[in-house]
Parts: C-alpha cells; sequence; structure tokens
C-alpha cells in the first residue's frame, strides 16, 4: 500500500509542477504588463488653485468697478491683457479701457449670462481638484515644466479654453450643460453642446494645453496627410488620458455609448476601409477634415458611427505602440514625427 500511495503522490506531483509553474509564469507575464495610466504621483508637489476672474468682476457692485478694474490690472497683469483681447475690449493698458470695461461688467445680459453660470457651477473645487491632480501627473512624467495659472472666466461664449505661455483660462460659459437655452441660439449644434458640461470641462483643459505644448504646425510631420494628423489628434487624447487615468472613454472621445459601441464592434472594418483605399496617405484636405473633423458622424461610414471615429483608430495605434515598445517614454512619443514608426512599431491588425 506504501509503494502505492508513494506512486500516486509521484504522479500528483508531477501533474501539479507544470500546473503551479504555468501560473508563476502568467502571474510574472501579468505583472510586467503594468497599467500605464495607474502610476504613484503622491511624491509629487502641485499646488494649483483656480482663480475666480469672472466672480471678481461680476460679483462687484457698479460704484466700485472703477477702482476693481485697477486692482485686476495689479492682481492678473498679463492675464487680463490676454482676456480683455478675447472678449474684446482692448489692452489695460489703453486709456479707454476702463469705460469699456465697466460696460462689459454691467451688461445685463452678462450679468444674467453670470448668474446662470453660478447655478451650474456654485464653487471650483471639483475642477481645481481635478486640474491639480492632472498636472501632478503632468510633473510625474514631465519633470521640471511649468505648471500654468487657471483663471476661470466668463468669454461670453468666445473660447471654451484660452492659453497663452503659462496661463490657462476656462470658460465657464462654454459648460453651462447641452440643455443650456444659450446655445441654439448662437448655431451649436446637439452633438456639439452635449459636449458642453462641467464633466467636460476638466479633459478640455488637459486636452489643449496639450495641444498648446505638441502644436501640430510646429511638429514637422511633413506633408500633412490622414495618417499623421489621426495619430496626432490620437497622441492628444493619449497624453489626456495619462493625465486623468480615471476618465470614461466617453468623455476622453467626446462619444455617446452607442457611437463608442460602434468603434469597438466595427475596429476591423473600419481599419480594412482605410486601407482597402489606400486613404491613410491621402493629403487631400476635405478629406482629412472629413474624417477628423467634429461632426455628428462620420459620412464615410454609417450615421452610428461618431465624427472621428478615425481618431479612435489612431488611439488604439498609439495604445498598442506603447504596449509592444516599453522603453518608450510618454515624452518621446510626444515628440515623435515618424508616424510611419508608429504605425509598424504597433503592429495594427485588428480582426
Amino acid at each position: 500500500v506504501k509503494k502505492y500511495r508513494d506512486s500516486q503522490y509521484m504522479i500528483i506531483k508531477a501533474i501539479v509542477r507544470p500546473i503551479v509553474a504555468a501560473v508563476l509564469i502568467l502571474q510574472v507575464t501579468a505583472a510586467c504588463v503594468r497599467n500605464p495610466y495607474e502610476v504613484n504621483v503622491s511624491a509629487i508637489e502641485c499646488d494649483l488653485s483656480v482663480r475666480n476672474l469672472a466672480g471678481e468682476i461680476f460679483e462687484t457692485s457698479p460704484p466700485d468697478l472703477s477702482a476693481r478694474a485697477e486692482t485686476l490690472k495689479e492682481e492678473y497683469g498679463m492675464a487680463l491683457t490676454t482676456y480683455s483681447t478675447v472678449i474684446g475690449l482692448g489692452d489695460p493698458s489703453d486709456e479707454k479701457w476702463e469705460s469699456a470695461f465697466i460696460l462689459f461688467a454691467t451688461d445685463l445680459r452678462n450679468l444674467a449670462l453670470w448668474d446662470d453660470v453660478k447655478r451650474v457651477w456654485p464653487d471650483l473645487a471639483s475642477l481645481e481638484e481635478g486640474l491639480e491632480d492632472a498636472f501632478r501627473h503632468y510633473l510625474y512624467y514631465f519633470p521640471g515644466k511649468v505648471v500654468p495659472e487657471v483663471i476661470a472666466c466668463i468669454s461670453v461664449f468666445n473660447n471654451s479654453i484660452i492659453i497663452d505661455d503659462s496661463l490657462l483660462m476656462i470658460s465657464l460659459d462654454r459648460y453651462l450643460g447641452s440643455d443650456s437655452k444659450y446655445y441654439p441660439a448662437l448655431g451649436i449644434f446637439d452633438y456639439q453642446s452635449r459636449k458642453m458640461t462641467p464633466e467636460y470641462a476638466l479633459s478640455d483643459c488637459i486636452y489643449a494645453w496639450g495641444a498648446t505644448e505638441w502644436d501640430h504646425r510646429e511638429m514637422n510631420y511633413g506633408t500633412k496627410n490622414l495618417l499623421n494628423t489621426m495619430l496626432h489628434e490620437a497622441k492628444l487624447l493619449y497624453f489626456t488620458k495619462r493625465m486623468i487615468p480615471e476618465i470614461s472613454d466617453t468623455v476622453l472621445f467626446g462619444f455617446t455609448g452607442k457611437q463608442l459601441e460602434f468603434c469597438q464592434a466595427n475596429e476591423g472594418p473600419v481599419w480594412e476601409y482605410l486601407i482597402s483605399r489606400d486613404m491613410l496617405f491621402s493629403t487631400d484636405g476635405f478629406l482629412i477634415r472629413k474624417f477628423t473633423g467634429e461632426a455628428p458622424f462620420t459620412s464615410y461610414f454609417s450615421e452610428d458611427s461618431p465624427g472621428r471615429a478615425v481618431v479612435w483608430t489612431g488611439f488604439r495605434i498609439i495604445e498598442r505602440y506603447m504596449r509592444n515598445n516599453p522603453s518608450v517614454t510618454l515624452a518621446d512619443l510626444m515628440n515623435m514625427t515618424d508616424c510611419q514608426a508608429i504605425l509598424s512599431g504597433a503592429r495594427y491588425n485588428p480582426e
């Protein structure tokens, strides 16, 4: 009996050993394939605050506006110059600026708009917290870079995000919600106003900051074609997700849930469409805009598709490239201009 038991034990051990080894290999492999979006930024110092220029203007009583105009010049400096230029008040150093500023601050339409902004944005705590964490990630990946001064304002629907050197301004009136009464009158379509909600403010700030740091016109990609355009846009979205790891894909891409499902279900067919028609290296400006510009859907596909569907494809290529090339840093990626090398390194071949 003892011999039988010993032999049985040896048989079991012979079976178990390779299973345990296989499990260990899988665990080690899983550990090596680290989630690139999960990094520890707790040791990164970033003390960011959002200054509320809109509140300082519209919460000032009319008799105090003249004096307030002077203090704003001192407190905001060049930021006030940038803001005044955007909203059409001119340069604060001009002698006519103060009267234009007072008219702007006492305009009944602007005051009504400010009341609506306050209802949607009772405070800026959540935005401030999100931006601070995002720029903590920014410093993690790009140590020594400048964290911008962040200012909340009302641009009277001129710009969503205003960036100038180390300044980032966010227009709260561009994030009043998809059902805002203002947007239809401004000719803003439903597919655009759907993304004009508070939940998009943070990602728009980070995307815009990245688009300024890596301006397509200054990147020297060579002749503009569909491939380098979609991969540049995809890099900016990848940058945004690295800065805001918890962002949902619907907000990151600006897609509805059904549009995202379209991209996931048709990843292979979309890629095949581009390849079979030799579109990747097309320099046709109209075609590039049709594929990568804002639109309710991509006209080359079905109406179930989102506009910029190929940018989602580009994002998948970028993710695959970074997975296949773990020694490439985020900074390396953002500065890469050889899009064919990215495509080759990604070995992208969806089913």
